[in-house]
């Protein structure tokens, strides 16, 4: 725990002297919103079906930008083979890196449903509170997919382009039951309603939780 709280106090420690992925994940965030906006017709674009969507495609978006950025600093300055080198153990790093990720995602989902409630006209009531636990089971679980996929990526010329090409395609059964949770909650449906939904989210999150967990020290490594 103490090699674990000093790589997650580092990175936060860096991200609060900079906010550079803050600002970047929450002008990606206004920016998808704004597009959505207006790309979807004006009859349409009120509805909790397309306020779901607009939301997770901003989460999955930005989602790719907090998890490299999370290992950004260690590629640049060839930090992750000290890192490695060290007595922490590579799933402890894996952990403090994905929970800087969840951090930087759930800070931009913060001020994407912020935005998604004005641009979409709806109200802030208890709704809202009632999509926190499906937002935070996304979050964790894309954090958890890009973090591990972002040290793969970073160790390539093309790192930028694989990784969207990796995330998106296996993050699609969590983003389906993600934004149908999200819309029946949003349209007023009981909680009993998106049971199903949720039972994809929290598989998900084990699934891909766990696999980096495991993964991270062979993908990370460069022999």
């Amino acid at each position: 725990m103490a090699a674990f709280a000093a790589v997650l106090r580092k990175d936060l420690r860096l991200e609060l002297r900079s906010g550079e992925s803050t600002v970047a994940l929450l002008a990606l965030s206004l920016l998808i919103l704004v597009v959505m906006v207006f790309a979807l017709d004006a009859s349409r674009a009120r509805g909790a079906d397309a306020a779901a969507g607009a939301l997770w495609v901003a989460l999955v978006f930005s989602g790719m930008l907090g998890a490299t950025r999370a290992l950004l600093a260690e590629r640049d300055n060839n930090c992750i083979r000290g890192l490695l080198l060290s007595p922490i153990e590579p799933s402890t790093l894996y952990a403090a890196k994905l929970a800087a990720a969840f951090i930087f995602m759930a800070i931009a989902e913060i001020g994407s449903v912020v935005l998604m409630v004005l641009f979409f006209n709806l109200n802030f009531d208890f709704t809202l509170v009632r999509i926190a636990p499906i937002l935070a089971l996304g979050t964790l679980g894309f954090a958890a997919l890009a973090t591990l996929l972002a040290a793969i990526s970073n160790r390539t010329r093309m790192g930028d382009l694989l990784l969207p090409i990796l995330a998106v395609p296996m993050f699609v059964p969590a983003l389906i039951a993600g934004v149908k949770a999200s819309s029946a909650l949003l349209g007023g449906a009981p909680e009993s309603a998106i049971a199903q939904w949720l039972k994809i989210l929290v598989a998900f999150d084990v699934l891909f939780v766990t696999a980096g967990y495991l993964l991270f020290e062979y993908v990370a490594r460069e022999d």
